[in-house]
């Protein structure tokens, strides 16, 4: 992992923070003394609460002249050796970014030496790092622009070199820090009172001010659903976040008119993502400014409560929005967000936030225990609602993760937007369809980008004098943002390379490093070696295929499993079984999935599955299923005898659910005799990790 040495981040992070910390002082002057307890450093935020002060602000002991001009808002960065770290002060708050890789013991060690030295300046201070990379201060509100040049000069000029002496233990520290001219809005202080205060529509919604300039102006919506934490590039076809946090940062030093939505299945879908229960995507939506996100049904993979942490947490970083307005509680409460409202150059878009009815069972039914996800009374009232946005905004975006597809509860985007009016445009996901230009249904432009960052989706929204005059959709490929020479239009700008982003590079690298550790935990302590050799799981039944087999019947109830032999990469040896030992199994990045199928579909698929016995095949049929047949006999007239995992025999007249991988439901090696998907589940090597912990646990 690439990173600096422990004193240039410290240095780095102490020049970040004098900056900000200037805009934390209140009226006095710089040599005043005011007695305070110095709170403690707040801890790494690992849920939806913020740290709280451990002292009540000090009295001033200068009054704040009535004239003082006030900063309204200061935004601006500095750079250290290469490195950059930007900043946005409003009263009361400021945000800083650095890069991710500054460790959290960094940060503390400027903080302890700050508090100590300026106790005075200080009161009433305290901060929290919201996540790697992030970290926001609350101080007092009465910030004028002559404190926070004082502050900053001084501490510059005499504090930081004794910083760094103090920690490096020597006396020849030199400061060198590039600072741009900070933007700087004030106002007199005797005017703040007056401001306008943002608006605050039905459900408590506060609108959220994006750009402010003239209102003939092209809005640009960017777009991307069912990620499923395709979080590097190159993973499945995947842009990565990385060169798409790019993008984005190049897209905004041209315009403030981006609004950045995902349609759902982001946070769960490899180890990138499920090792750490999602929020690793979350902060990385957070990085790249995502503004809403519609929750998926593998999103609440990890259960209910722990979406609900999540979204409170991106919520309390000032990330993206998780909106949903179809999910009630048990009390018929909304358990999210229903509805945000953007202004962009007093352009109001209101963006409404979908789930599917599907998570019911494309999710573990566990994980949305007393959630309800549609009745008839949403019908009814899904005219009204849209009449109400529009009431509201001028542009009604539904951010749905719904699809095209008609299965499970048969509802669909093109459905909904044939039956209600007024839905400008319908951001969707879910299946995984691949819309180049968009299509329109009853005035309704639905857009999709596929699956897995392969492609990144941008709608063009012409807006003259606060209407929209029409608007465009296209998708920008993976790959030609990759290699840009394959692109006509990246040609036309004069783009012949796209750079990863190195701040989430730092972070991706900085997961990579603690799932390499995290893979080292023993989950298990098996008593015998369990068969995972090539030559054996393809040819025939062994104790490992047979547990993994047993492990996704137990996990989704289903009568039985069958899953490909060619799935299974690695044995297990005798003793401790580590995350990285499953992991080396099942290496890929398969789900569970259950299927309904009948008797005489088992016989098929065991028949095709046997078909090439005793000869070496990746489809030969793993099963809990206890299966008699001859290889002597002809393919497909091999199976003698199908019993259940009870002993009962199996009636091929009658219909069972089938578990098995995503890959073999969606028809993958052959097996097209499953019948549809009933229920979707977690990723495969974490279930058989949890089983095993079960049936062997550590020591």
């Amino acid at each position: 992992m690439k990173r600096i040495t422990k004193p240039l981040s410290v240095f780095l992070v102490s020049l970040m923070l004098v900056l900000t910390l200037a805009g934390c002082q209140t009226g006095t002057s710089v040599d005043s003394a005011v007695e305070i307890t110095v709170p403690a450093p707040a801890p790494v935020a690992d849920s939806a609460q913020p740290a709280a002060p451990a002292a009540e602000p000090a009295q001033e002991t200068q009054a704040v002249q009535e004239s003082a001009p006030v900063i309204v808002k200061q935004t601006g960065s500095l750079s250290f050796y290469g490195y950059t770290v930007t900043y946005e002060a409003v009263p009361g708050q400021a945000v800083v970014s650095y890069p991710a890789f500054i460790t959290n013991e960094e940060v503390e060690a400027f903080f302890a030496f700050a508090f100590e030295r300026h106790a005075d300046q200080l009161a009433g201070v305290y901060y929290e790092i919201t996540a790697p990379g992030t970290l926001v201060l609350t101080f007092p509100q009465e910030v004028t622009v002559a404190d926070a040049t004082a502050v900053v000069e001084h501490m510059a000029g005499h504090d930081l070199p004794e910083f760094l002496n103090q920690y490096l233990g020597s006396d020849d520290a030199v400061v060198e820090v590039v600072r741009d001219e900070p933007v700087v809005e004030v106002v007199p202080a005797a005017a703040q009172e007056s401001a306008e205060p943002a608006a605050v529509y039905p459900f408590g919604v506060t609108e959220i001010k994006k750009a402010d300039g003239d209102d003939t102006f092209n809005l640009y919506v960017v777009h991307t659903n069912d990620v499923h934490g395709r979080i590097e590039e190159g993973t499945d076809g995947s842009l990565g976040y990385a060169k798409l946090s790019t993008l984005l940062k190049m897209g905004r030093s041209v315009t403030d008119n981006i609004l950045v939505l995902d349609a759902g299945d982001v946070l769960h879908g490899t180890n990138l993502a499920n090792v750490f229960e999602g929020e690793s995507v979350g902060v990385l939506l957070n990085m790249l400014g995502y503004d809403a996100v519609a929750p998926g049904n593998h999103d609440f993979n990890y259960g209910a409560d722990r979406l609900i942490e999540l979204s409170a947490l991106s919520d309390s970083m000032g990330g993206a929005k998780v909106l949903a307005a179809n999910i009630l509680d048990q009390n018929g409460n909304l358990v999210f967000q229903p509805y945000q409202v953007y202004d962009y150059n007093g352009f109001k878009v209101v963006v409404i936030g979908l789930t599917t009815p599907d998570t019911k069972t494309k999710s573990h039914p566990r994980n949305t225990e007393g959630l309800t996800f549609w009745d008839d009374s949403y019908v009814s009232y899904a005219q009204q609602a849209v009449d109400l946005a529009h009431e509201i905004g001028d542009y009604v975006i539904v951010l749905g993760h719904i699809g095209l597809d008609a299965d499970g509860s048969g509802l669909t985007s093109d459905m909904i937007c044939s039956a209600v009016d007024g839905i400008d445009l319908f951001v969707d996901g879910h299946s995984h369809t691949v819309l180049e230009n968009g299509t329109e249904v009853n005035g309704t432009l639905i857009v999709s980008t596929g699956q897995y960052l392969n492609n990144v989706g941008l709608v063009e929204i012409q807006v003259s004098d606060g209407a929209v005059q029409g608007e465009s959709a296209m998708l920008i490929p993976a790959s030609e943002v990759i290699d840009p020479s394959t692109s006509a239009l990246a040609q036309s700008l004069g783009i012949t390379y796209v750079a990863d982003d190195p701040e989430v590079i730092a972070y991706i690298d900085q997961l990579n490093a603690e799932l390499e550790q995290r893979f080292s935990e023993v989950v298990a302590n098996v008593p015998v070696a369990l068969d995972g050799e090539r030559e054996h799981v393809r040819t025939r039944v062994t104790n490992l295929s047979r547990l993994i087999c047993e492990a996704m019947t137990a996990e989704t109830g289903a009568d039985f499993t069958i899953i490909n032999g060619g799935g299974i990469r690695a044995s297990i040896e005798a003793g401790e079984v580590t995350l990285g030992d499953i992991n080396n199994v099942l290496p890929f990045t398969n789900t569970v999935a259950v299927c309904e199928i009948t008797g005489d579909q088992v016989y098929e698929a065991l028949e095709y599955g046997y078909s090439m016995a005793p000869e070496s095949n990746a489809a030969f049929s793993q099963s809990d299923l206890k299966v008699v047949y001859s290889r002597f006999d002809e393919p497909g007239s091999r199976i003698r005898r199908v019993l259940l995992p009870d002993g009962t025999p199996l009636d091929r007249n009658a219909t069972y659910t089938v578990a098995t991988n995503d890959f073999m439901a969606a028809g993958g090696d052959g097996y097209t005799m499953f019948g549809r998907v009933v229920q979707e589940g977690r990723q495969l090597n974490e279930v058989f990790a949890d089983y095993l912990a079960q049936i062997y646990p550590a020591d």
